[in-house]
């Protein structure tokens, strides 16, 4: 997938990067903050399948790592570890790495997680199996790090289609969407004769709507990238580090 740099002003990039996860972490860091719960559930949702699979790799069973991730985000919040986290270090993701290690290297730390009672996020039983799966596969054999950072790419990568889903079904257009959706990531080798069959376009048709889609796609998976950095510079490096991130060996 080739992703090109934004051509976007400073000044529109600067004024759409605000809304930050930075922001959400200063957020989530002061618990008694309006919209602090709301914050913690986004890091929550956006790291959840990084965390577990580390934990998961590193040797925990199934229901430690379940306990040890739900307790996790738990200690961030109980240490105000969130507040703490230093825009200037650029990347979120290495902080969170960090401040994981060394909780799941203290040995009370399965302990505190039971303790908890989870609680900070529910898991639905599908995408726990879903993980499982994942991890059953060859990149679940990775190293701890490098199946922490592919998980996130895949993350990255299944929030972007998740709002380019959201954005089509606003429109009205969710079976376009349905139909397109195969194509962003290369997993349809179908001939773009059978997407416009499907579609009920011509060819010509279908290749315009296609490209319109990954644009867009392309486009969200900066968005969601910016939202992780703590300068809109960095984006393009992310995007270099998510397509070696999922690079099979």
């Amino acid at each position: 997938m080739t992703v090109r740099s934004s051509s976007s002003t400073p000044e529109l990039r600067q004024v759409a990067f605000q809304s930050t996860l930075w922001s959400q972490v200063r957020v989530a860091g002061e618990d008694e903050a309006p919209g602090a719960t709301q914050a913690l559930e986004a890091l929550c949702r956006l790291y959840w399948h990084p965390i577990y699979a580390f934990l998961r790799r590193c040797g925990h069973e199934r229901e430690d790592a379940m306990d040890l991730t739900q307790g996790f985000f738990g200690y961030l919040l109980e240490e105000r570890l969130l507040s703490k986290a230093n825009p200037a270090k650029g990347r979120f993701r290495s902080f969170l790495l960090g401040a994981l290690k060394n909780f799941a290297s203290n040995q009370q730390g399965h302990t505190r997680a039971r303790k908890r009672g989870g609680g900070v996020l529910h898991v639905p039983l599908a995408e726990l199996e879903e993980a499982e799966t994942q991890l059953r596969g060859p990149s679940g054999q990775a190293a701890p790090d490098r199946l922490f950072e592919r998980k996130w790419a895949l993350t990255v990568i299944a929030e972007a289609i998740n709002r380019l889903a959201a954005e089509y079904r606003r429109a009205g257009l969710g079976d376009q969407f349905d139909l397109l959706r195969p194509y962003l990531t290369g997993e349809a080798e179908r001939q773009v004769a059978e997407l416009a069959a499907a579609l009920g376009k011509s060819a010509g048709a279908a290749r315009i709507l296609l490209f319109r889609a990954r644009n867009r796609f392309r486009r969200l998976i900066r968005a969601v990238l910016a939202e992780t950095v703590s300068e809109p510079e960095l984006v393009d490096d992310e995007l270099r580090h998510v397509a070696e991130a999922l690079r099979v060996d």
